[in-house]
């Protein structure tokens, strides 16, 4: 039983070790921290992460006010099931896959304002050796676009 118990050990250790090594290696997982387009301050945090099928997301993990107004804590102006969401975990950026043909763009995401609750389809491109996230998100049948650049935190 001590010879299996170590195969396990030695098994899970190798495996965790590699799965770490792998999201090292990607320079769109990890710490992002998110710039308003429309004032030029930080407003919060997210993680963006990958899941099993190569699709990025991010949440919010930290939030903060711009001065002189309330933290925004609920995602007030949100539709549907994510009325009044709390933005802590709040999922903005979901369904981004990496453009086969150009490794440091991303396509078909879809973007969450939370500020507005409109919905944005996006795009994202990694610049200055992945340290800067530029995000392109145009609202569906409008010529609303929002250009934001986001800043990678680790």
């Amino acid at each position: 039983m001590g010879t299996r118990f170590l195969s396990r050990t030695v098994f899970i250790t190798t495996l965790l070790c590699s799965t770490y090594s792998l999201a090292a290696t990607d320079p769109l997982i990890g710490k992002w921290k998110t710039m308003d387009d429309r004032t030029g301050h930080s407003l919060a945090d997210v993680i963006i992460s990958k899941n099993q099928h190569n699709i990025y997301s991010a949440q919010v993990v930290e939030i903060r006010s711009l001065s002189g107004k309330d933290r925004l804590t609920t995602c007030q102006k949100c539709t549907g099931h994510l009325k009044n969401h709390p933005m802590i975990g709040l999922t903005i950026l979901s369904g981004l896959k990496q453009n086969p043909e150009k490794h440091d763009q991303y396509i078909e995401g879809k973007f969450l304002d939370p500020l507005s609750g409109h919905h944005y389809v996006s795009e994202a491109r990694l610049v200055q050796q992945a340290k800067y996230l530029q995000i392109r998100a145009q609202e569906a049948g409008s010529a609303n676009v929002r250009q934001m650049t986001w800043v990678k935190v680790q």
